[in-house]
């Protein structure tokens, strides 16, 4: 049973709050949160305010005692993807030295930091390599009490934090990793299947982010990739191994593509430039344009009139050496609430009408300037 002692909403959130709760709270540790039902009510977010616990559910209840139900397969994935961390956090210090200095479980994938600023795919292949050994050998995973004193004199992987009481738990993967951890783990390694690495890029500092994924998750990204790759595969009529290659000739041939199409773009722009519908706005002669995107944005480069009014798909662009854009924008945004932005000489406004319509807006707009 759950003791709920009070509710209290936060916006359009509802909150059931508890002194003790067998909820794990998100983002503890770096951790993902349990998800589950409290009597009827679906539990959908766990965090810890002063000492209690708040869970984030679907419906009203009232304050008392409930049976409650936790999500057992999303503990066991939580469980999956806290080991896999371990584990590939001991590899990369075994392999390359590299600590571990944040880890932070998403749940699509996780990710940890680790303290080296350049990463290299033979790197990756031996971090793997290693880490995949010690799910292969399914080995048992202990969760130890033991008290500071003695943890402070264990060899942990990381040193413990002020935060640590008298009272450690730690987590000890046989004697590949040892850390003080108060999440879920599996209880041998063999459960986890395979850790594979997805992604890694430079963050800040002289840090690198991993992506990492494990167990069924490290499944379902290898069946989307397999999807991904075999419809590549198809529509380009090549096999895996000449597919970068393939696809490396065709990016290379839009980009010619595209460079072509913008010069002949600002040659029919040259051209046309003289002869654009016009339009007398007060004293301002206002050129406008709606055709090619292309066309337009070379046209924007240079305006011959005092204002030139280009409609880009679900958006309308202005130029000017004579007129401020960012003001003319600032008024139309105000009465239509809509996004755009600009400069002085360039403005652009996010909006579906027809040009007709926008330059009697535009009208309104001037008139205010004048």
């Amino acid at each position: 049973m759950i003791k709920i002692k009070r509710l209290y909403e936060e916006g359009k959130d509802l909150f059931a709050v508890s002194d003790e709760s067998p909820f794990y709270p998100d983002g503890k540790g770096g951790q993902l949160g349990d998800r589950g039902t409290i009597g009827p009510a679906k539990v959908l977010y766990v965090k810890e305010v002063n000492g209690e616990v708040h869970h984030k559910i679907d419906e009203p209840i009232e304050p008392g005692e409930y049976d409650f139900e936790i999500d057992q397969a999303r503990r066991k994935d939580i469980a999956t993807q806290h080991t896999a961390q371990h584990i590939l956090s001991a590899a990369f210090l075994k392999v390359v030295q590299a600590q571990t200095v944040s880890f932070h479980m998403g749940e699509k994938t996780s990710t940890i930091d680790i303290d080296l600023p350049v990463l290299t795919e033979r790197t990756i292949e031996d971090v793997e390599r290693l880490a995949n050994e010690i799910v292969k050998s399914c080995v048992n995973v202990e969760i130890l009490f033991v008290e500071r004193e003695e943890a402070e004199k264990m060899n942990l992987r990381k040193s413990l934090s002020e935060k640590v009481g008298q009272t450690v738990r730690v987590v000890k993967v046989q004697d590949f990793d040892l850390s003080a951890c108060g999440g879920f783990h599996v209880a041998n390694t063999g459960e986890i299947g395979i850790i594979k690495i997805v992604d890694w890029e430079k963050v800040k500092q002289n840090l690198t982010r991993v992506h990492f994924v494990a167990g069924e998750r490290a499944l379902k990204h290898f069946q989307q990739c397999v999807f991904v790759t075999k419809n590549l595969q198809k529509t380009l009529t090549c096999s895996l191994s000449d597919l970068a290659i393939r696809i490396e000739a065709l990016i290379e041939k839009i980009r010619s593509l595209s460079s072509t199409l913008d010069r002949l773009s600002e040659e029919h722009a040259r051209f046309i430039s003289t002869n654009l519908p016009k339009r007398k706005i007060f004293e301002y002669e206002v050129a406008f344009y709606e055709g090619f995107p292309s066309v337009a944005r070379a046209l924007l480069k240079q305006p011959l009139a005092d204002l030139l009014v280009c409609k880009l798909e679900d958006e309308f662009a202005i130029s000017s050496d004579r007129i401020d854009c960012g003001q003319i924008v600032s008024k139309l945004r105000s009465v239509l609430n809509v996004p755009g932005g600009g400069g002085k000489k360039r403005g652009s406004i996010k909006i579906s009408m027809d040009m007709e319509e926008f330059l009697n807006l535009l009208e309104k707009a001037l008139e205010v300037e004048k």
